[in-house]
């Protein structure tokens, strides 16, 4: 089921409270609305923040629409998501709430390969070569012959630690591809 059907549903049968419930990410997880983990994970960070229930307080207030934008900013900026995924669980929520009509489509990445070098601390000249082939919000990293998949949250956190020595990097890769279990 799509997310905003499924938190249309939700609201419906359980009322519009229950967005501020840890429950509200175990229905929207028992109905298969989650598209990624990063969505997922988005989700909980609003309920477990409080951002829900900020925005459930403002519900039937004029200033709803800007504190929806201050909420989409406050995600990116301070929880580090990527708006273009915070923005489509944010239209999720508003279709979900009849308060818009058009149906969010969930942002979409062209399939492409990149090869990015990172540098080892060590003394060996040597380069760690990471190489990635994005496709739908999913990154499949392939590392030291190993395959790792991730978000595109999680691959970009992998970027900026991109200068540490490989054993460690091979363990935030790890890490990550087990989350995403």
């Amino acid at each position: 089921m799509t997310l905003e059907k499924a938190i249309s549903c939700i609201i419906e049968r359980e009322g519009v409270s229950i967005i501020s419930n840890m429950q509200f990410s175990v229905f929207l997880d028992n109905m298969v609305a989650f598209d990624t983990p990063a969505i997922k994970r988005i989700v909980e960070t609003m309920i477990s923040s409080g951002y829900f229930k900020e925005l459930q307080d403002y519900l039937l207030t004029e200033d709803f629409y800007s504190q929806i934008n201050d909420v989409h900013k406050r995600l990116v900026q301070n929880e580090g998501f990527q708006s273009d995924l915070v923005k489509y669980v944010l239209d999720c929520l508003l279709v979900g709430l009849h308060k818009k009509d058009i149906v969010p489509v969930y942002p979409q990445y062209e399939k492409q390969q990149e090869t990015t070098t990172t540098a080892k601390k060590s003394r060996d000249p040597k380069k760690n070569e990471l190489s990635v082939i994005h496709e739908k919000g999913i990154c499949l990293v392939n590392f030291e012959g190993q395959k790792y998949e991730l978000d595109e949250t999680q691959y970009r956190a992998i970027l900026r630690k991109k200068d540490m020595p490989a054993n460690r990097l091979k363990i935030w890769l790890t890490s990550y591809s087990e989350e995403n279990k």
